[in-house]
């Protein structure tokens, strides 16, 4: 879903996101021995997805100052993010990425963001808001876990709601009503995506975007 530029800047959510990566990592097995050397995750997953620190200027729509301030809390985000997962795993790599703008847009949405981590060992358990499934249709609010594609998914979401009501639409649920964390283990690594804005489909399509471009598909 492309957004205006003036929408990336202030898009400090997609740092944040690093911390929610960082959460999610921590449940995992700490791993000792037979570790796998982990990739380097690439600057764009595809002409939409484009990581925090390699957005242009231009993109963004910011001056100079601002644009300087957003890059550099990507890269100390994603710095403290590396080293906090590296503490607990021996290696890892961290990186996000966020939808980028669409310069004939004028739309202000919330950009859709996807967090990469890879760490070496299992894959272990994605229940990040625990094991325990959520339906509730009056609050519109749901929670599940599945298997998507081959990847270990929680999916979150609110049912879509009108914005001057409050009331509920009816309407399907899109992409901008879910967080979604899906993991795959492959040769000795898990490859973890947390996302906002994305399908639980989307989610799992990326995963394995992740692996084919770091050689792993």
């Amino acid at each position: 879903m492309p957004i205006a530029r003036s929408t990336v800047v202030g898009a400090t959510t997609g740092v944040l996101l690093l911390a929610g990566a960082v959460g999610f990592g921590v449940g995992l097995p700490k791993v000792v021995d037979d570790t796998a050397a982990v990739p380097s995750l690439p600057t764009k997953l595809d002409d939409r997805f484009v990581a925090l620190q390699a957005i242009t200027q231009e993109q963004t729509g910011a001056d100079d100052e601002r644009y300087a301030a957003f890059v550099k809390e990507a890269e100390d985000s994603e710095a403290t993010a590396r080293k906090a997962l590296a503490a607990q795993y021996d290696d890892a790599v961290v990186r996000a990425y966020v939808d980028v703008p669409d310069p004939s847009s004028s739309a202000q949405s919330v950009p859709a963001q996807i967090a990469v981590t890879v760490i070496p060992g299992s894959s272990g358990l994605v229940n990040p808001s625990g094991p325990f499934l959520i339906d509730e249709p009056q609050s519109g609010t749901h929670y599940s876990l599945e298997e998507i594609d081959g990847s270990h998914c929680a999916v979150a979401w609110n049912d879509p709601y009108d914005q001057t009501t409050g009331m509920p639409t009816g309407e399907e649920p899109t992409g901008a009503d879910y967080r979604v964390q899906c993991r795959k283990e492959v040769d000795g690594l898990s490859y973890d995506l947390y996302t906002n804005g994305l399908t639980p489909d989307e989610v799992a399509t990326y995963v394995d975007k992740v692996l084919a471009l770091t050689g792993k598909a």
